[in-house]
């Protein structure tokens, strides 16, 4: 009898199998300083070697080790670089500060806790501003409905209870918008203020 999990097991191997963190050009090139200079710039673990080495298995390509790890160091000397750090953080990046010489980690973590600092200011004013935009969007939908509203009741032949309903709706969507208002009001302030602290905060980093 057919297994009814089979073909779950199958798709997730499929997918699975398009993981590999090398392409086949890739491991048949060999250019293993160039591929180990790569994971060193991204800061990656020399484990990811191992990947590299079951994903070549398959075209009976193993790796040159030293001439990865001399290219992978060479990368890390880029890595783990202050400013290299720093734009770690602001870009919301995870960290691999023991993959960097030791003479290069502490000033490794603190720049990267600097960026990560601004990363946290600048998606907290990304979310203000989305809210803004999401306010004014919403604005823009209530106008036109009261525009509509409005055109409806002029008509003559609208009976009393459509009137009274759509009165009703006028009402609640005026008293919406002006919630809206004064929540854009506040919203336009903070954001405002935030972009202040975070331009102070960027001086204060040399930024």
């Amino acid at each position: 009898m057919r297994h009814p999990h089979l073909p779950l097991l199958a798709a997730l191997a499929l997918a699975l199998g398009g993981c590999a963190s090398l392409s086949k050009d890739q491991c048949l090139s060999g250019d293993w300083r160039q591929i180990g200079f790569n994971d060193g710039l991204k800061g990656y673990a020399s484990e990811e070697l191992d990947k590299h080495a079951k994903a070549c298995a398959e075209y009976g390509v193993q790796p040159q080790f030293d001439q990865y790890h001399e290219g992978r160091s060479r990368g890390l000397l880029n890595y783990c670089q202050p400013d290299s750090a720093f734009n770690q953080g602001r870009a919301g990046n995870r960290p691999n500060a023991p993959a960097c010489p030791p003479n290069m980690r502490l000033d490794f973590e603190t720049e990267y806790r600097r960026g990560a600092e601004i990363y946290a200011m600048e998606s907290e004013l990304g979310n203000l501003r989305g809210r803004l935009g999401s306010n004014d969007n919403l604005l823009h939908a209530n106008n036109r409905r009261i525009n509509e509203i409005r055109a409806t009741l002029d008509r003559a032949e609208l009976g009393a209870d459509a009137r009274k309903n759509l009165l009703n709706e006028f009402n609640r969507l005026v008293n919406d918008n002006n919630n809206i208002v004064r929540d854009n009001d506040y919203l336009r302030r903070d954001i405002e203020r935030r972009y202040d602290m975070l331009r102070r905060r960027l001086n204060d980093f040399g930024r």
